[in-house]
């Protein structure tokens, strides 16, 4: 966006107006005496773009609109700001390719004007982590240094209410992704509930897990033991029915049952006896873990008798014990999370030895019943047949009960899996949107370029006494040699600010198609300044401008900056009680 002219219209036959000032191509110089009206000029121009005016009084009284003519990709571009009864008022009419809106607030306006330059407003965390969008008055400061307090920051805006406004303006106008969004920071909020319940979900299926796989042996070996076990019972059910001598077969299968039945029960009887001596040992370890904890706790008793003693520990804050203080808390914390896994180990055994004893019963109940069908002459072979196919098919339903929990337990374990794999999607997303720009490339690349800038522009402006050692931020805070800005003051302060801004100035216009195109210089604190320092600065700036097709806007009452061909001069029109002024009524003009 190119500025071509500005008009301050008069309110009423007796009110104030400016002639039709046209800018520069390159400068825009205002030169006057104080008192001449430059600050109302370069306020108007200012609250034209939107930006909250400071008018005295008697420009409401006097003054009834601002129209600034402008230009962006070749298209007119006109702004008329209605001026109310104060300063809080706010009405504005914006025309741009053929369409015209008229807005009452700042943050309409504001929107409106982005959109019509090209820019995307993000939405931005406040002070007070709520939505909050930019404002041509938080992004107006890159590109203006009013005259109060604008020379005293390296970025001063009338209000502050963005989380680091500062860098998220330069992060806005520069096209790079915010720090704090608010979608971002949403998402980060979901996310985090949504890890929460996923973290819910996993502990919920690692307790079903654990109860299915108590006494369970999924391995790929014991699942194949499983099958030629099922595929041997089926055969000898199949043989029994199937053979001449029944009598023979079912005895020697009973028998074969039986000793079978024996190598289960042994089997029950030893998992027993381990489970008993591990209880015993934990047992054990358990009560030599107390008997440490004991002598921690002694230790720690007598560390605060020592620290007690005035000629042992006799300083505030003694530090004397701190490392035994820390030792003591860590080794602590180590027992008792040591007590806790043998707790739940020792849970987990007296569970499994009751399930071992029921089943134990249950077969030496049925080895019983075997001996009994064996030992019994009176038993009829068809009695021992029913028995002997009764307990194949139990054993039969047994094992493939086995592979059902197997298969079970397995599908569980996939959804464990399936579930800790998405909580894993989930902290990826989290650390993504968590990212605090330290791998932002395009912005730490703007940080370097910043930094040899500003280097560059306190030679020009002969910045002495301030390293040439740069440091800037994440936050976009400027450090000299480890010095902040606000530890300097006076013209060095001055000179700061002003590098600083001509540097971003120069990174922002080296891409052609940035829509701001200006910098505003509300009369620089010349008497701080030596005038060969600020005419070099300028001189740099009027090149800038020239090679990069930008403008520079310039109000000064000592040092009278000469201008070229491309450049304006604005020069007080209207009679006035001691000299000319800026602004008058009509009848008072004394130009042609």
């Amino acid at each position: 966006m190119r500025l071509r002219s500005l008009k301050v219209e008069p309110l009423g036959q007796n009110g104030w107006e400016s002639p039709l000032l046209e800018f520069g191509r390159r400068t825009t110089l205002i030169f006057a005496k104080n008192g001449s009206g430059k600050t109302p000029i370069v306020q108007s121009l200012a609250a034209s773009l939107g930006f909250p005016p400071k008018f005295r009084d008697e420009i409401f009284g006097k003054c009834a609109a601002v129209t600034l003519e402008a230009e962006n990709e070749g298209e007119p571009f006109v702004i008329r700001r209605i001026l109310g009864s104060n300063n809080r008022d706010f009405q504005a009419i914006l025309a741009y390719r053929g369409e015209e809106s008229e807005h009452f607030n700042e943050g309409s306006f504001s929107i409106a004007l982005f959109e019509a330059l090209g820019l995307e407003p993000p939405r931005l965390l406040s002070n007070k982590g709520e939505i909050a969008q930019p404002y041509i008055s938080t992004v107006l400061p890159v590109f203006y240094l009013n005259q109060g307090d604008g020379y005293t920051a390296a970025y001063k805006s009338t209000n502050s209410f963005i989380q680091d406004q500062f860098v998220e303006m330069v992060r806005f106008v520069f096209g790079l992704n915010p720090k704090h969004s608010f979608d971002v920071k949403k998402s980060l909020i979901d996310e985090k509930a949504a890890l929460e319940a996923q973290t819910r979900k996993i502990v919920a299926a690692q307790r079903i897990f654990e109860y299915q796989s108590r006494g369970v042996d999924d391995s790929s070996a014991n699942q194949e033991v499983l099958q030629r076990r099922t595929t041997d019972l089926a055969a000898q059910i199949e043989s029994l029915r199937d053979s001449v001598d029944t009598k023979g077969a079912v005895s020697s299968t009973l028998t074969e049952l039986l000793r079978q039945k024996d190598q289960q029960i042994r089997s029950k009887q030893i998992e027993l006896s381990e489970l008993q001596n591990r209880i015993a040992g934990i047992d054990a370890i358990r009560t030599e873990i107390d008997g440490e904890v004991k002598t921690l706790s002694l230790n720690e008793e007598a560390r605060r008798v020592f620290s007690s003693f005035r000629e042992i520990c006799g300083a505030p804050n003694c530090r004397l014990f701190i490392g035994s203080t820390e030792s003591y808390g860590k080794n602590l914390l180590y027992l008792r999370d040591q007590i806790k896994d043998l707790d739940r180990n020792s849970l987990r055994a007296e569970m499994r030895i009751e399930q071992l004893e029921v089943v134990l019963k249950d077969l030496l109940a049925e080895r019983q019943v075997l001996v009994d069908k064996l030992d019994s002459p009176a038993t009829a072979g068809v009695d021992q047949l029913v028995t002997a196919v009764q307990a194949l098919t139990k054993q039969v339903v047994e094992v493939q009960s086995e592979l059902g929990r197997i298969a079970a337990l397995k599908e569980e374990r996939s959804k464990l899996f399936k579930l800790e794999e998405e909580r894993l999607r989930i902290q990826d997303r989290i650390d993504n949107l968590s990212n605090s720009g330290r791998a932002d490339i395009g912005f730490n690349k703007l940080r370097l370029q910043l930094r040899e800038l500003a280097v560059k522009w306190m030679d020009i402006l002969d910045t002495q006494n301030v390293p040439r050692n740069v440091d800037i931020d994440l936050e976009l805070r400027f450090k000299f040699n480890g010095e902040s800005l606000d530890l300097f003051s006076g013209s060095t302060k001055i000179r700061l600010v002003l590098a600083i801004h001509a540097a971003l100035f120069e990174a922002y216009i080296s891409e052609p198609s940035r829509p701001f195109r200006f910098l505003i210089l509300d009369t620089p604190k010349q008497q701080e300044l030596h005038t060969e320092d600020l005419a070099n600065y300028l001189t740099e700036l009027e090149n800038l401008c020239a090679a990069k097709d930008a403008q520079l806007i310039l109000s000064s009452t000592e040092y009278d900056h000469p201008t070229g061909q491309q450049d304006k001069r604005w020069l007080p029109m209207y009679k006035g009680l001691e000299h000319s002024m800026y602004l008058g009524a009509r009848t008072d003009f004394l130009g042609n």
